[in-house]
């Protein structure tokens, strides 16, 4: 009998530590970040500041306006615009600049967010920009990037990894269009240079603090198609260390423009909830309500690795408008870069 029950009580032990064994080699599920698209807003404005929504329509840009993933921003001649995001990242684009929000995800917080004060961003964050030409000067807060939080900035030559940082990066065209000039300066913390438009495109460079990279590229243009060919893109060894005056210069337009911008920016519950609620496939209408009526999609992005052409997307008939006025004719959206690292080919979605 007793033999008995010791052959039981060992089996049941045994069959716990089986158990528990199981338990323990099972991996545990991965984290999953923010889902939710989070709230941006616009700090300051100068001059003419023009937002392209999604479904093709055209607004005039005020300081206080929302913005959502998707949204194309384009300054013109002698223009600015700072734009301020939740996870406490600012960016100030310059004059003749266009970069499209391709993503900015953040779940909503239960309180508001006083941009000003913020030392690291308060949840976990994913953001995308897509600088097409012009320049961007960048004050990102710390990053929680053990957790999962990403800052990358595409251009059609590289892409930008921002950890937490100050910084500067131009893309333009020379005057005859035949070659472009990337350049990225570091005037405080870190920011990794990746070939390609992806941080997993190609070699990596990091641009520490007060370090530059400037990376040229040939282009040809087609007259036809509009389509720009990009071959012989030169990215250097190394970075280069920067001049005092430089580094100096990105401090200051931090300071005196961003800095200034986000001090009477506080995004509430609402804006933050709103945001993480609007599909980012529409755009708000400005004036009276009842906008026109969906206007033409925005072309697919080409694909980075094959270097596919992107069309627009075909602009759609504006609806007739409700108080303050009728709907406007929908205009085709822009079709993103289509890339290819070392032999690249471009097209302008043309508008509709």
């Amino acid at each position: 009998m007793k033999s008995s029950v010791l052959r039981f009580v060992f089996a049941a032990v045994f069959a716990i530590g089986l158990s528990l064994h199981a338990v323990a080699q099972t991996p545990a599920p991965a984290a999953t970040g923010p889902s939710k698209p989070g709230a941006i807003k616009v700090g300051k404005v100068q001059g003419q500041v023009t937002r392209l929504t999604a479904d093709s329509k055209t607004f005039e840009l005020k300081v206080g306006d929302t913005l959502v993933e998707t949204d194309l921003i384009q300054t013109g001649q002698g223009s600015m615009v700072v734009i301020v995001f939740a996870n406490g990242a600012s960016i100030k684009l310059g004059s003749n600049t266009s970069m499209q929000i391709a993503e900015f995800k953040m779940d909503p917080l239960p309180k508001a967010i006083e941009v000003a004060t913020l030392k690291e961003e308060p949840t976990i964050s994913r953001t995308r920009l897509k600088l097409n030409r012009g320049e961007l000067v960048g004050d990102v807060k710390h990053l929680n990037r053990e957790k999962g939080s990403s800052f990358e900035i595409a251009t059609p030559v590289g892409a930008a990894g921002i950890r937490g940082t100050q910084f500067r990066i131009v893309f333009i065209p020379s005057g005859n269009g035949t070659s472009f000039t990337f350049q990225l300066q570091t005037a405080d913390g870190h920011v990794t240079f990746y070939s390609g438009q992806a941080q997993a495109a190609g070699p990596e460079l990091n641009v520490l603090t007060a370090n530059e990279i400037v990376v040229t590229a040939d282009a040809t243009v087609d007259p036809t198609t509009g389509a720009i060919t990009v071959t012989n893109v030169q990215v250097p060894d190394a970075p280069a260390s920067m001049s005092t005056t430089a580094t100096a210069a990105i401090t200051q337009q931090v300071t005196e423009v961003i800095v200034e911008a986000t001090k009477n920016t506080t995004i509430t519950i609402s804006e933050q909830q709103q945001a993480s609620t609007t599909p980012t496939d529409t755009g708000t209408t400005g004036g009276g309500t009842g906008g026109g009526t969906t206007g033409g999609t925005t072309g697919d992005s080409g694909t980075t690795q094959s270097g596919t052409t992107d069309t627009s997307g075909t602009g759609g008939t504006g609806g007739t408008g409700g108080t303050g006025g009728t709907g406007g004719t929908g205009g085709g959206g822009s079709g993103n870069l289509g890339v290819t690292p070392g032999n690249q080919k471009l097209t302008n979605g043309a508008g509709g």
